[in-house]
């Protein structure tokens, strides 16, 4: 199957929210399902990305949400990084952006005036409007929602949009194996693999400075990569926890680990100075 069968294929998939290629569909509101007692390991996998990203970011940054749905990191940022200098996200989506728009307006009324703000609707495969330079750019879950060329030109525009000595911090799901390659996710229109991405990102201008797990693959598998990274001694801290940690988080904590078979990354990547 060609990426164009692919696009096709997911233009006209029921239920699935598109505007052109691009799939719209959003992460969970990992807030509201821990409000209602649900800790979900992809929810737990959100809040730690965000989180990762928000402490990430030192007073003054211009922070960038690239793709920033319902504006989850806005919590996170204002908890953790009250100080930054401006943030700005972009979406396609006007519906996302109204979600987003929602949800300041909810943390407004609880803590008052946040830092300076701002929300473009764009398509980011496109050229962007003129922008600040950027100290700190988001782009979490959200790559895989557009067709692989777009892909490419989105993670160009971000390169370009950091300033030097700028980060990213990219997260998608792993795909392995060559092209054409089964979707894990039928929400998304083209699942990269580990070397596609960093690819991507070192013709983007950009050096990947590491690469963490974010949701794990089976148990057994989880055990083989710590055996081989750490011996035989992490495989037995693993198995202890995993009789005493609920599930959701031992996936959250000891997926960051196991990158290479991970169903999930996160990639922290930087312009060069």
């Amino acid at each position: 199957m060609t990426s164009s069968d692919l696009d096709e294929q997911y233009r006209t998939r029921p239920g699935t929210p598109m505007i052109g290629p691009y799939s719209t569909n959003q992460m969970d509101d990992f807030y509201a399902a821990l409000a209602r007692g649900e800790a979900k390991p992809s929810g737990l996998m959100n809040l730690m990305q965000h989180l990762i990203a928000a402490e990430g970011c030192a007073e003054g940054a211009n922070v960038l949400d690239v793709c920033c749905g319902r504006g989850l990191a806005l919590p996170l940022l204002h908890r953790y990084a009250p100080k930054i200098g401006r943030y700005v996200g972009l979406d396609i989506s006007s519906a996302n952006l109204a979600e987003a728009r929602a949800r300041l307006v909810e943390l407004r009324r609880e803590y008052g005036v946040l830092f300076p703000l701002e929300f473009v609707e764009c398509d980011v495969s496109e050229p962007w409007p003129q922008l600040p330079p950027f100290d700190v750019a988001i782009y979490t879950s959200a790559l895989e929602h557009l067709p692989y060329e777009l892909g490419v030109k989105s993670l160009a525009a971000t390169g370009a949009a950091l300033a030097p000595g700028g980060v990213l911090y990219l997260s998608t799901p792993q795909a392995f194996g060559p092209p054409p390659r089964q979707l894990q996710y039928r929400v998304h229109v083209y699942e990269w693999s580990c070397e596609e991405v960093v690819s991507a990102v070192e013709d983007a201008g950009l050096i990947v400075e590491d690469m963490m797990g974010l949701l794990p693959p089976e148990p057994d598998e989880v055990t083989t990569e710590l055996a081989e990274r750490y011996g035989t001694g992490a495989v037995d801290w693993y198995r202890d926890l995993a009789a005493r940690v609920p599930k959701a988080l031992l996936d959250t904590v000891s997926s960051v680990m196991v990158p290479d078979r991970a169903t999930e990354l996160l990639f922290v990547c930087r312009r060069p100075a």
